[in-house]
Parts: C-alpha cells; sequence; structure tokens
C-alpha cells in the first residue's frame, strides 16, 4: 500500500529537516488513514468523514472548539454581544490571510453564509443555522439579501443577527458550515469548487498541496504548514499525509503496527482501552420508508414498533453498546445538561405481542378491504411479499437484524426479505428514498438536542425516513422561535416524542466512537459530532 508514497515520504522527512523536526516533537509528519476520498472540500457542503478531516485542517472559522470543550478566537480576535444576546458583533484579525495571499475579511463571511441558505447550494447545514435572523426567509425566497441577518460592516466587522439569544450558536459558529469563503476565487472554480487541490485555497494551519485520484489504493492526499496562517496558538505539526485506504482492518493494521498516528475505532480498543477517548453521539435505528405503500399505513408501523423487543439483542451487543429507549444519544447536552436526563431515559411503547398483531392485522385488513373493494390493485399479501430490509454487510449487524425479524415473523407473520451491502450504499439509498426499512446509525454532527432533532424538519437534508409530520415540523418551529431556553428545552422533548410517534423510527442501541493516538504522539484533537481529527497542535515524543 506504501511504495507509491515512498519517494514522497523521503522528500517529506528532507524538507522536515529543513523545516525544523525539532527536539520538542514539533514540525514533525503525521499520516492518517481516510476510508475514501473526499467527496467535496467545500466547506458548506462537506458532509463525509473523509471530506470533514481535510476541511477541518485547512480552513479556519471566526472561533475555533478545542479539545477539552473551550472556544477559543480563530479569525475573529474578538467578540461582543449586544441587545441581549441576539446580536454579535465579530471583530476579525488584520492579519488574516488566505494561502493564495488574499486577506480573510468579513465578506468571506458573509458571502459563506449567504451559499449556505442559498437554495441553489442545498447545503445540509442550512437548517441549523435558521437561528440566524431571516434566514429561513432568504432560503425560501421571501427576502433577498438585505433580509439575512449576516452583515459585513467593514474588512475587519461582521454583524451577525439571531432570531433570538442562544447559547449554544458560538458552539455553531465553530463548525465547517460557518467557514469562509472567498467569493472571487469561488468563482473562478466555476463550479469546481472543492473538488481538486487546484479549486481549493484555504485560510487554516494547512493547504492542501496533493491530492492523487490514480487507483484508490495507493492513493493519498498531502497537507502542509499553511505559511500565510495566522493565530495566536502557532502550527505545530509540519504536515500530514491522509493515505486512501477503504477497509477497516487495513486502517486497523497500519496503525497498530505504527505506520499511521490515529485510528477512529469502530469496535472498543481493547489493546489501548486506556489511552481511548469515547463519544456515545450515534443511535442504530430501524428507519421505515412511510412512502412505500405497506409502510404508509399507520397501524401496519405501529405493530412493527410494538412486535421489536429490543431484549432480544441484548445478550448479544458488547459492553460499549447499550439498548437505546430514545432518539437522542446520551451524551447529547441540552444547555449545560445531558438531554436524556432531562426528557426520560425510556420514551418507547413497552413490547407487546398481543397489541402488535392487532394493530398490524387492523393495517392489513385495510389493504384487504381496498383491494376487494376494488379501489386498490395491491391486497396486503402482495405488498408484504415485496418487503426487503436493508443491513449493513457485517456479521453483528446481520446477526441483531435476523433476531429482530423473528420476532416480526413469530408475531406478525411478516417474513422480509434481507439484502446486506456497505453502510456507504446503504445511506445512498435511504437519502434517494429507494428502500423499504434500513438499519442504519443517526449520527449527531454538533453537541446539541435541537440541531439533533432538527434534522427531522421536512425537507432538511438529513431527515433520513424522509419524514413530513405537521405535529413534527410545529413542534420544531415553536422550538426555533421559542426565546425561553426553558421553553425550548421541552419543545425539544415533545419533538423527540412526536417523532418518535410517527413510528418511522426504531431505535435499536446507542453506538460510542473510539478515538486513539499513536503512543508517541500528542495532542491531535478529534471532534465528534462532526467527526475530524486536527493535526495544528500534534506533536510526537
Amino acid at each position: 500500500m506504501k511504495k507509491t508514497l515512498s519517494l514522497l515520504l523521503v522528500l517529506c522527512a528532507a524538507l522536515s529537516l529543513l523545516s525544523g523536526c525539532f527536539e520538542d516533537g514539533s514540525g514533525q509528519q503525521f499520516e492518517y488513514d481516510l476510508e475514501a476520498h473526499p467527496s467535496n472540500l467545500d466547506p458548506q457542503l462537506a458532509e463525509d468523514e473523509s471530506s470533514l478531516d481535510v476541511v477541518g485542517n485547512i480552513f479556519e472559522g471566526l472561533l475555533v472548539k478545542k479539545a477539552d470543550g473551550s472556544i477559543v478566537p480563530g479569525v475573529a480576535k474578538s467578540y461582543q454581544a449586544e441587545n441581549g444576546g441576539t446580536r454579535y458583533i465579530f471583530t476579525l484579525r488584520d492579519d488574516a490571510t488566505w494561502s493564495n495571499g488574499d486577506p480573510v475579511t468579513a465578506h468571506d463571511f458573509a458571502f459563506a453564509f449567504k451559499r449556505l441558505f442559498s437554495p441553489e447550494t442545498r447545503s445540509p447545514y442550512a437548517n441549523d443555522f435558521y437561528i440566524i435572523s431571516g434566514s429561513r426567509a432568504y432560503m425560501s425566497g421571501q427576502v433577498g439579501l438585505e433580509g439575512l441577518g449576516v452583515k459585513a460592516l467593514s474588512n475587519t466587522s461582521l454583524q451577525i443577527d439571531l432570531s433570538h439569544a442562544d447559547e449554544s450558536f458560538l458552539d455553531l459558529l465553530t463548525t465547517p458550515a460557518a467557514f469562509p469563503c472567498n467569493e472571487k476565487f469561488f468563482n473562478s472554480t466555476k463550479g469546481g469548487y472543492g473538488l481538486t487541490a487546484e479549486a481549493l485555497i484555504s485560510n487554516g494551519p494547512f493547504s492542501l498541496t496533493t491530492w492523487i485520484k490514480e487507483g484508490e489504493k495507493d492513493d493519498y492526499l498531502v497537507l502542509r504548514q499553511n505559511e500565510k496562517y495566522s493565530s495566536d496558538s502557532p502550527v505545530v505539526a509540519g504536515s500530514v499525509v491522509f493515505n486512501i485506504v477503504p477497509d477497516y482492518e487495513d486502517r486497523l493494521k497500519n496503525f497498530e503496527k505504527g505506520e499511521t498516528d490515529c485510528l477512529l475505532y469502530t469496535d472498543h480498543p481493547k489493546s489501548v482501552s486506556e489511552g481511548a477517548v469515547s463519544y456515545q453521539n450515534t443511535t442504530w435505528a430501524l428507519v421505515l420508508n412511510q412512502k412505500e405503500p405497506l409502510l404508509s399505513n399507520g397501524n401496519i408501523r405501529r405493530g412493527l414498533v410494538l412486535a421489536t423487543d429490543k431484549n432480544a439483542i441484548k445478550d448479544m451487543l458488547p459492553a460499549y453498546q447499550t439498548l437505546a429507549g430514545a432518539l437522542v444519544p446520551p451524551d447529547i447536552q441540552m444547555g449545560q445538561q445531558s438531554f436524556r436526563a432531562f426528557a426520560g431515559e425510556n420514551l418507547m411503547p413497552t413490547p407487546n405481542a398481543q397489541a402488535a398483531k392487532e394493530a398490524y392485522r387492523a393495517g392489513a385488513d385495510s389493504f384487504d378491504a381496498a383491494y376487494n373493494a376494488g379501489t386498490s390493485d395491491d391486497d396486503y399479501n402482495s405488498l408484504a411479499s415485496q418487503i426487503t430490509v436493508l443491513c449493513p454487510d457485517d456479521e453483528a449487524s446481520l446477526s441483531y437484524l435476523q433476531n429482530l425479524l423473528q420476532l416480526w415473523q413469530r408475531d406478525l407473520g411478516l417474513f422480509p426479505k434481507v439484502e446486506t451491502m456497505s453502510l456507504e450504499d446503504i445511506q445512498s439509498k435511504v437519502y434517494l428514498e429507494d428502500y423499504d426499512i434500513a438499519l442504519v446509525p443517526i449520527t449527531a454532527t454538533q453537541n446539541s438536542a435541537e440541531s439533533f432533532l432538527a434534522d427531522f424538519y421536512t425537507g432538511s437534508e438529513r431527515n433520513l425516513p424522509a419524514l413530513s409530520d405537521s405535529a413534527v415540523d410545529s413542534l420544531l418551529q415553536r422550538m426555533e422561535d421559542s426565546t425561553s431556553a426553558s421553553d425550548r428545552a421541552d419543545l425539544c422533548r415533545q419533538a423527540e416524542q412526536a417523532i418518535l410517534a410517527t413510528n418511522c423510527i426504531i431505535p435499536l442501541y446507542y453506538q460510542p466512537q473510539f478515538f486513539v493516538q499513536g503512543k508517541s504522539v500528542q495532542n491531535i484533537e478529534y471532534n465528534p459530532y462532526f467527526g475530524y481529527i486536527k493535526f495544528k497542535e500534534a506533536i510526537k515524543n
């Protein structure tokens, strides 16, 4: 795998010696294996882990979130809150510079937000920022750019107005969707922004200098210190090599042999558990496509929910996975407290085989009645025979699913087909609504219950079940409009209950992520919610 990199690594080593691999461990080259090529390095669109890993190292926002959770200055050297926390004025660094030599200005941030809320961009993060005044109206075309609450007052002064005060807004500004975009350079790429190394400039600690896409297996990206970057905290690492290694077992072997410097484990890292940092930010669930004829029936979905007794897989789960009693994962917060502690641990109805049969039979009978009346071309049996459940192609997921499907077979008489494929392919089918039922992870992209639940708003890019429910939308809209923290928390609680009441999602278990650095490595930072790894301050002993 590493053969094509041999010359590169020799050159990197030589350059590191020239630039200074110091005794304190600074100036070193770091390596990390990506599962796949980044799909897009445009911060307003980057969504897959590979893209976010790169974007998080080559761009920087107004503010930066550290590994300890603290928020420190980024491009903004200071800010002040006004009007009771509904207006922020950010003062940018005078020396902030793009890698091509252009100054980073408040106009770059204003343009980034304009793109974020542009319907043409189709950013998956737009709804996260609806707290910005006028954002929803601008996105729907009801107001022009003058109605959007983001304005460059000068090259170094940016004003952002909010619909209401929110203590999590500053945290939101540390995420990739709020990174700046140079309008002149963006336009010069003619639709290719973020798709090649040449179609990018960076304002972060590193610049993308090489992106090889020849054969996937031996492909790689190289980041080097951005000599134009200015910060109160200097860049410590000299360079980063991202290798493209699709197979997890290969990535694991590379890390265990010391060829890479950190790893995001899919299972509990038993051999290095004392050095692992875990984040319980994912809920695995069965997602039901209510646009499919059989699953459009509420009684059918209700029957499936009541027949799904998660205790059937309890003893199969490893110790680090726990049965899910709700939708929002345990480590997600509401303000300064755990949302689960506030909203309750178990919101799902108690499994009940008899009640499941009755609900399911009522749904089945309605299809047969419509068929017999000549108002439908399909009876229940013909529809049920077509149901397929998509399952990730790993042994554990398939075992869990098979145990649960035995309950459906026993209690409901439903014998769905099972189709295994890569998780990436499943997620693509779910996004395209080309599925019946799918076992998928629902992962938080921010440490915010409000943000997590807002993804289920009608039309949201991250709305996995493509849910369109007026009761859910109403609660989410009221949550967004509320100026009271306690009211928003209560509306969050109600929104989660309303989402689960649609019976389109059956939470099964919570999955933590584990991040581990090599034994000689320090200060690589991992953001579990956006999934990117930052090498700026990394050192090797």
